[in-house]
Order: structure tokens, then sequence, then C-alpha cells
């Protein structure tokens, strides 16, 4: 489902990415590949053209909905792309390599799918978006949300540069570039039936994401966060990395040092907020006033976290505090503010609910694979 909330790669930017080699020399694997299994008696071509053969099949069924191999392999070099435009050269990271192009994927490994390649990974991106897009459709259909003329067109929107794009890749017409780059089968009827399918699918999830109502009880009560300052006086390791006792006690000494310059002072929560862009050693707040505004048990480091959710705890309480994580070694001089941000709790209980929606409507369909699959992910 993950994959369906993805921002979805424009067809202009995919179609100005693509590139004329890499469109020849899929579409050259793919003559290859299909020539061996006409051979083997694999595919049988006896009463259609291929590209009939790649449009009309099955290659995965979703209900009762027939997902052709020129759709799924649509879906599917669409997720390639995505994944391109979203992580860029960080590809790399992930053990991805972009040079070799989308025809390398079956033989490439994935470190995210056990035993499996980049090919089984965004084949099942392209499974995943396309049970969805069915399910919300479908509810569509059945709760009479359409799109209207402008949704329609902005929608399709995409197909505008697509000659434009042909012609500067050296293909005579757009639909050659469609076959080339994305394989058999696929025409702009296809990629527009995608394409509003997909802003149907998306107008429903919207819909469906403002119709959920979250109160700020249920945030208090299923996500509470709080509201807290500090000052951070880190302890500076030796030469080992070693934060001695006498480094702590130093951090210590400077911790206490600053707390009394605020008890001396106004001693506010404005005058603390000003120590601790004054003060501070953490960059994530010493440019706030040394704020964060909603946290969640659990997320610092224990004496913090102690601090904060103690059942005692009131509004304009303060306190020095020793920290330690991976990263530092330290004390903080703390004022804990109150109650958190509510919206980030109501935003985790709208993610909750919506993925149950989700979960609900696409756990109606089946997921089966027809007997062409063997043709996704070949283009």
């Amino acid at each position: 489902m993950k994959h369906f909330l993805s921002v979805l790669l424009s067809l202009v930017l995919i179609f100005s990415c693509s590139s004329g080699v890499f469109a020849e020399e899929a579409e050259s694997l793919a003559e290859e590949k299909i020539a061996a299994m006409i051979d083997s008696g694999e595919l049988k071509l006896d009463l259609i053209s291929l590209d009939d053969f790649y449009e009309k099949t099955t290659a995965v069924r979703i209900g009762d909905r027939s997902i052709s191999p020129a759709m799924l392999n649509y879906s599917y070099i669409t997720q390639y792309y995505s994944f391109l435009t979203t992580y860029g050269a960080y590809a790399a990271n992930f053990g991805l390599n972009t040079s070799l192009g989308v025809s390398s994927l079956a033989g490439q490994a994935c470190p995210m799918i056990n035993g499996g390649t980049w090919q089984d990974y965004f084949l099942s991106a392209a499974v995943d978006s396309l049970l969805m897009n069915t399910a919300l459709s479908r509810y569509a259909e059945e709760n009479g949300i359409t799109l209207n003329d402008e949704e329609r067109a902005t929608a399709l929107s995409g197909l505008d540069g697509l000659e434009e794009s042909a012609a500067a890749n050296g293909f005579e017409s757009g639909e050659a570039f469609l076959k080339a780059t994305y394989g058999n089968g696929v025409t702009t009827d296809l990629v527009s039936e995608v394409s509003l399918d997909f802003a149907l699918a998306s107008k429903v999830y919207k819909q469906l994401d403002e119709s959920i109502v979250v109160t700020d009880d249920e945030v208090r009560e299923q996500h509470p966060t709080i509201a807290v300052r500090h000052i951070l006086t880190k302890a500076v390791p030796d030469e080992n990395g070693v934060y001695t006792d006498e480094a702590k006690d130093a951090a210590k000494a400077r911790a206490e040092e600053i707390y009394n310059e605020w008890l001396a002072g106004e001693a506010t929560e404005e005058s603390f907020a000003a120590l601790a862009e004054q003060y501070s050693e953490d960059a994530g707040s010493n440019t706030n006033g040394g704020l964060y505004d909603s946290i969640t048990p659990g997320q610092t480091v224990p004496e913090f976290d102690a601090f904060c959710f103690d059942d005692a705890r009131m509004p304009g309480d303060t306190g020095v505090v020793y920290g330690e994580s991976g990263a530092y070694a330290g004390y903080h001089v703390m004022y804990f503010v109150g109650e958190g941000d509510l919206d980030t709790g109501r935003e985790t209980i709208q993610r909750e609910r919506m993925n149950d929606m989700l979960n609900d409507l696409t756990s109606a369909y089946e997921v089966t694979y027809g007997p062409y699959i063997s043709l996704a992910g070949l283009i």
C-alpha cells in the first residue's frame, strides 16, 4: 500500500528522462526473450498479434479485474522511474545500480527482499499500486464519485508532450515511443486509462482522508505529547572517544552555572529560551529557544524522558538531568512547558485510521497471477 502513497512520476518527466538508447536496448532484449518463449512453446501467437497478446491476456487478476501484461509492465516501469526520481544518486545506497537500466533488474539482488531481485521489488510495487487503484476506483463507482472535466484534463495532461518527446528521441510517433519505453501493448489509450484511473483513486483517497475527524481528547488519550525547553552542555570526549568522569563533571558544572544564571534573572520561560539560544549545544533546538513541542514517550534518552513524563510534572517545572546516547554525553537544563502540539498525534491517528480504511477496501480483492505473469518485467 505504501507504494501508492508515494509521489507518482508524471508522464512528462518520464518522457523527458527516457532515452532512445535505453528504449532500443530494452526493445532488442524483449524481442530476443519473446522469440525464445515462442520457440519453447511457452508463448503462443497463432491467433492474435504480439501487441494484442500483451494487451488482452491476463498477467494478474485483482478480484474480477484482469490486468494485462501491458498494463502491469507500464506500472512496473513507472514504479522504477518514480524510485529514481525520489532517490536519484542515492539509489545506490539501496543496492540498485541504475547505470545498467531497467533490463538489468532481474539480475540485481534487492536487499529489501530476502532472496529477491529488484525486478521482484518493482513488480510488487506495481501490483500494490494496481490493487489500491482498483479498490479505490470501485469505491468511487459504488458511491457515485466521478472526475469532472477539469480533473480529467489534468489527469491526461501528461500526454501533451508525447509527440515532441518521441521526435526528440528519434521515434516516428508517440505510440512507437511508448511501445519502446514501456513494452508491447502500451498505447496512448492504455496510458490514458491508467492516468484517469489513478486520478479517480486519488480523488477518493483525498475524500476518505478528509472525512476522518480526530478530537483533542482522542489525541491526549492515544498519542500524548509534551513540550519542553532544554539547554544542553556536552561532555568533551578524550582522544579515545571516551567520556571520562572528569569530563562529565565539567559538563554538569557548566549546566548548573547556566541554571543558576536563569534563577538569578527573571526566571521565566522567555528568559530560559534566551539562555538556550545563547548557551545550548543542541543544534536541533538552540535557534528556537531550546524548544521541542511534540515529544512522545520513549523518544528521548531515559533521563530526559523520565523528567518529561513524570506523572507529577507541572508547567514551569525545571531541573538538571544527565543524558547520553551514541552521539553525545552531557547535561540538560530542563524547563517543562506543558502539553505538546496535538497536531502530531492527530496526524498519527489519522494515518492509522486511513490505513485501516485502505486495508478494509483492498482486503476485499483477491490477487492471483494469470498464465502470462512470466511476461511481467519483460518489456
